[in-house]
Formats: C-alpha cells, structure tokens, sequence
C-alpha cells in the first residue's frame, strides 16, 4: 500500500470514529427519553410568597385548586400542570434566589409574591430571566418600572392586588363622598396610622393632595413597624385631634389596634385598609371586638360573592380546604393561572409560539378595557403598564364593615350588602 493510500485510509478512519462518537453523544438512554417526554406533556408553574404566613399560603392553595380544575379539563395546551412552590420568607435575597430557582426548574410563568419591597427586588430577576410573573403587590413603583423601561420590565403584570394609589381613591371616596356627602358626617381632621413600609408611601402621594384639596387636614401621620403591638398612645394622640382614624395596615397586625380601639372606646371610625381584617377569622381572633371597623376589600378579594364566579371558587374552596380562604391573595391568584391558560392557549391557536414570553406578554396585554377577564372579582382588564383597572365597572376596592360576626359591604352603592352600623361610643 502507498503512503499515500494509507494515509487515505486512516484520515477514512478517523472520520469515522469521530461520526460514530458523535452519534454516541446524541443518543439518549431510555430513561433520558422518558425524562424528555415527561417535560414535554407537563406545563410548570411557579407560586411564591411567604410560605409561612397565611397571604403566602392562600397563594399556594388558590394555584394548587386552580391546577387542579385545569387538569381535571384537560391541561394547558393539552399537558398537565405541575406547581412548584417557592418561600421567599419576606426576605429580598432569599426572594430573588427562590425566583431564580423556579426559573431554573423550567417554570413556563410564575404566581404570587406580597410585600411590595420584597416584590421589587423580584422583579429584577423576572426582567433578567425574561420570565412571565402575574404578581401580587401594592406599591406604585412595580408597574412604574413598566412604563419607565417597558422592554425590560413588560413580564410583569399586578394580578392581585391593585395598585396602592386605588386605595386612595377608595378611602377618599368613602370619607368624602359616603360619610362626609351621604350620611352627613363632619369628619375633616384625619388621623392616619399605617405600615413603616413602601408601599405606603405610594398610597399617601395619592391621599394626601386627594384630602387637602378638598378641606381635609392631616392631623397625624403615625408609622409604625412590624410587630407593633401596642397602640394606646397612638390612638389618644387621634383622640385628641383627630375626628377619623385612616389606617395603611398589611405588613402589621390590626387585629390589636381595634383590640385597644374598642377597649378603649376611642369615638373615632376607623376607616382603611387593614388586611388583618379581611380575614374570615377577624372576628374569632379579635374576640369580636372587631365590631364597627370599616375597612377596604383590597382589590376586592372578599368571601361575600359578587358574581357566580365567585361563588363557584368559594364553594370549591370550601369543598377542597373545608374553610373559606386564608387570605385575599386567594381570590386573585386563583385567577392568574386561568388568566395564563386563556393567553397561551389563545396564542396557540393563532399560530404564535405559546412557550415565547414576548407573546404571553402580547396575549395577556388583550385583556384590556375592551375584552376583561371575567374573574372572582369582577371585571380584570389590565392598563397599558400591566395595572388592573380601577372603577365601578371593573376591580374595586369595596368599603366593608364588620357587624354582628359579619362582613357587610356598605360602599358603593351598586355591591352593597348593607348600610353602616355606626359604634355605640362615637357620637
């Protein structure tokens, strides 16, 4: 043989062994294949919130009963969804780090949140991951984000919660236009007491010019951190120059200041948010004296139905958890998971690739004033920076008081349930 047929022959040679050990990288075992085919037939998705806390755990099982149904009709785009959940601990690095993982488990969206700093920080990991997150969080600053970098941030959409700056709007309505204007009520010097938190801050940019513009003074404007306790300084200082009581209470418990409130039978309305009372158990937990607060349904998440909708999610809950909701994040991350199936299975069948978060985004933004997504709480329709619209026709923040173990709405006037029981010791 000549040298150059040998050389010929082993160049041949190796050619070959080189496409024979390619073939062998591509191959898969068995087990690899199963791997790869459960992958395909199965849609994750992510839930995270403070897992230890019951707005955290509503999120958890509002996502888990909500797969559930989902499942029982057949899956997203034909597959099973599978939930993975996440504790952020209501720690920003510990948040950012479960976010990042529920990335790196393949989750196609992920659910939830609470605590708008905590959120925030989030949010970075959702614009550098690109990942689709139907969000819970108050603070103004998350959808600002939205409209100041669109590109960047336009994977987040408020789906819980509303806006802060709609609880301003819905404490001013009622002092203004249902005490102040219906009943006749003279309550101009306010007190407010609230969280020692971000969110807030949002929320009294939008009150305070509300309220000056129209006569109203603050007359005290109390934070207070988490943990707070004891009030009863507090609210003699609001006895003392105040007519109402204006609370912006989620990251404390309000449970001990109508405690005190009652107890010490201060002769102000309490009139805001106070998450605490949203609670199924306010009552139980208060020993009643809950009695006479006047408090927001935040983003109308409320166990008194307002549309059939509502009343089929309440009775499932009942049916699968045997109580009624843990916290107000249950009614709107229920939705969320129905709100992503509907824009992904949309984007499908109009031939857009539904696995591409740039047309998740596209199909979600179609719910909008036009075309709402009928959900527990009325009419979802999402603004051009990713928040739920606010009005009679759409989301509000229903005005509700709580009355012999109950919870009546009273404000507006097209949900009310019932009219304002005033407390025995405020004249």
């Amino acid at each position: 043989m000549t040298g150059g047929i040998k050389k010929l022959a082993i160049l041949i040679l190796i050619v070959c062994l080189f496409a024979g050990c390619a073939q062998q990288e591509v191959k898969q075992t068995p087990q690899e294949e199963t791997k790869q085919e459960a992958k395909q037939e199965v849609i994750k998705v992510g839930v995270i919130g403070p897992m230890d806390l019951p707005f955290g755990i509503a999120e958890k099982k509002a996502v888990e009963l909500a797969a559930e149904q989902i499942n029982a009709e057949g899956g997203i785009l034909g597959k099973k969804v599978e939930v993975i959940v996440a504790d952020t601990k209501l720690n920003p690095n510990t948040a950012t780090s479960e976010f990042r993982r529920l990335v790196d488990e393949e989750c196609s969206v992920i659910i939830g949140g609470f605590a708008s700093g905590v959120s925030l920080s989030m949010q970075e990991v959702m614009a550098e991951t690109k990942t689709v997150w139907l969000a819970d969080g108050s603070s103004p600053k998350l959808t600002e984000k939205v409209k100041e970098d669109y590109e960047h941030y336009k994977y987040f959409f408020r789906a819980g919660t509303l806006n802060g700056t709609t609880f301003a709007y819905d404490i001013f309505d009622a002092l203004h236009n249902y005490y102040n204007g219906k009943l006749g009520k003279n309550w101009k010097k306010v007190a407010v007491i609230r969280d020692d938190a971000v969110w807030t801050e949002g929320v009294m940019a939008a009150l305070r010019p509300m309220l000056e513009s129209n006569g109203y003074e603050i007359v005290m404007d109390a934070k207070v951190p988490k943990g707070t306790e004891d009030f009863s300084s507090i609210l003699y200082e609001a006895k003392d120059k105040a007519d109402v009581i204006v609370t912006l209470l989620a990251h404390v418990n309000g449970i001990p200041l109508v405690k005190q409130w009652s107890e010490m039978r201060i002769p102000l309305q309490i009139i805001g948010h106070d998450l605490s009372a949203i609670y199924p158990t306010a009552w139980e937990s208060s020993n009643g004296k809950i009695e006479g607060e006047v408090f927001i349904a935040t983003g109308g998440a409320i166990h008194i139905p307002v549309n059939e909708r509502a009343e089929k999610f309440i009775e499932a809950w009942k049916e699968k958890y045997g109580s009624l909701p843990d916290a107000n994040t249950a009614y709107d991350m229920y939705d969320a998971l129905f709100i992503y199936k509907a824009a992904v299975e949309q984007a499908a069948k109009d031939g857009k690739d539904p696995n591409d978060p740039d047309v998740v985004v596209e199909y979600i933004e179609k719910f909008n004033a036009d075309n709402p997504f009928e959900c527990v709480r009325g009419k979802l329709a999402f603004t051009k920076y990713h928040d739920p619209m606010w009005g009679d026709e759409y989301i509000r923040n229903w005005i509700c008081q709580w009355q012999d173990g109950k919870v009546v709405i009273i404000w507006p006037e097209n949900v009310a349930t019932g009219e304002y029981v005033q407390p025995e010791w405020i004249e």
